[in-house]
């Protein structure tokens, strides 16, 4: 049971940081009329993350409430389901989660025909992906330090979701910079996107080893251990992303006007997602370990 509590953790992050980076990208970062050039792709990519954080969160729920309960029979218990929703931190955050997550579905499907529509769609997944940061190890801690905890959960959740979940409206926007109509304001959503990954870079690393401290702080450091094993990986593959960010940023994105600098930027940029897919993976399987 516990492989498919990993599974739905998996596509549950995976989804809730990648409608969260697709509506705030459209929303604030691209112009006008390179939103409308992008609307189609990006309300697809909308929809079925949207479709995919539903799902999962239902799949994550039942999985849950069999692992509390006696097995795969209470997963479909509605008893069991329901004392979990009641009766746990979990469940409590959980109940509402859920229900944000269904208004998104009819959300996505709005973003194009009403006036701020993907604002609207930004702020619905903001609330999906910071709810994160109030379960699992998030959770433990009570009192002022507990609030410090979540606080920082949620901004790492957030300034993670900007980041990676932008990666694949920038490849799209990639694509478009030798665009005669949209070649500008391709270039323009490329600099504001840089300009504000900075920031997020670095609240998510802040607030990274920030709940590392948070969760490891009494307990004996000790690499051998599963929990800590899985940290310490995830660092490095932090550090290789950042490493990647640093060269796109700063070696590629100077030669787009007169080099290889695009293809090369799209190849760093795909390279992001496969390790970012990488740490989710990490994250999923974290979020159920014991730290000590």
């Amino acid at each position: 049971m516990d492989a498919w509590l990993y599974f739905f953790r998996f596509f549950h992050y995976a989804a809730a940081l990648q409608l969260f980076g697709t509506a705030v990208f459209q929303a604030w970062m691209a112009p006008p009329n390179l939103r409308r050039a992008m609307s189609a792709f990006e309300e697809r990519v909308a929809l079925c993350s949207a479709v995919v954080l539903l799902v999962s969160g239902v799949g994550w729920l039942l999985t849950v409430a069999g692992s509390m309960g006696s097995g795969w029979a209470d997963t479909i218990n509605p008893d069991v389901v329901f004392r979990v929703l009641r009766a746990t931190q979990f469940g409590q955050v959980w109940t509402w989660h859920l229900a944000i997550a269904v208004m998104i579905l009819p959300a996505t499907a709005l973003v194009s025909r009403v006036r701020m529509g993907w604002t609207l769609l930004a702020i619905l997944s903001a609330l999906a992906l910071g709810g994160l940061g109030l379960i699992g190890h998030a959770s433990a801690l009570d009192g002022f330090v507990g609030v410090l905890n979540r606080a920082s959960h949620i901004l790492h959740a957030l300034s993670s979701g900007f980041w990676l979940g932008s990666l694949l409206s920038l490849i799209y926007v990639l694509g478009l910079l030798r665009s005669s109509d949209f070649g500008r304001d391709a270039d323009m959503a490329l600099h504001r996107f840089s300009g504000l990954g900075h920031g997020a870079v670095a609240i998510a690393l802040a607030t990274g080893i920030s709940n590392s401290w948070f969760v490891l702080r009494h307990a004996e450091l000790n690499p051998t251990t599963p929990y800590q094993a899985m940290l310490l990986l995830k660092i490095l593959l932090v550090c290789s992303m950042l490493v990647l960010a640093l060269v796109n940023r700063y070696v590629f994105v100077p030669r787009i006007p007169n080099g290889p600098g695009i293809r090369q930027l799209r190849d760093g940029t795909i390279a992001e997602i496969v390790v970012s897919a990488a740490i989710l993976t990490l994250v999923s399987v974290l979020g159920v370990l014991s730290p000590s």
